[in-house]
């Protein structure tokens, strides 16, 4: 009976990194090309939700995430209405900032936040250029 348990905890745990990676892979494919761009506070969620998903994070931590998700869903409301509040970005790259170095974090996990810090950057760059 031990061994089956052993066997069992082995397989899931497989299955787990095996999901792991095409997370990754799918992230990828997302932020290729310029299709991304109408909705990339949504994505930019995801990813924060995901990495943070199985993290243990303390409390003021996870307070600082929700609210940067909370923020991040507004702001993609506020895309597909044609509005726009830079100040709100500001803050959501702030908190994105403080999330990619979260030592914590395993290194791949911190890099995809940091990309996302540098869309999120760029994004705002190229609509304040507008």
């Amino acid at each position: 009976m031990t061994r089956l348990l052993k066997t069992a905890t082995i397989i899931a745990g497989l299955a787990g990194a095996v999901a792991a990676q095409d997370w990754y892979h799918e992230r990828e494919e997302r932020f290729r090309g310029e299709g991304w761009r109408p909705r990339v506070f949504l994505f930019v969620r995801n990813d924060l939700e995901h990495v943070y998903s199985a993290r243990f994070a303390a409390e003021r931590e996870q307070r600082r995430i929700l609210r940067t998700e909370e923020e991040l869903t507004r702001m993609q409301a506020d895309l597909d209405q044609g509005r726009w509040d830079n100040g709100l970005l500001n803050d959501v790259i702030d908190s994105l900032r403080k999330s990619s170095n979260d030592d914590r974090l395993a290194p791949r996990d911190r890099q995809v936040l940091a990309d996302d810090l540098i869309r999120l950057k760029e994004f705002q760059d190229r609509h304040n250029r507008r």
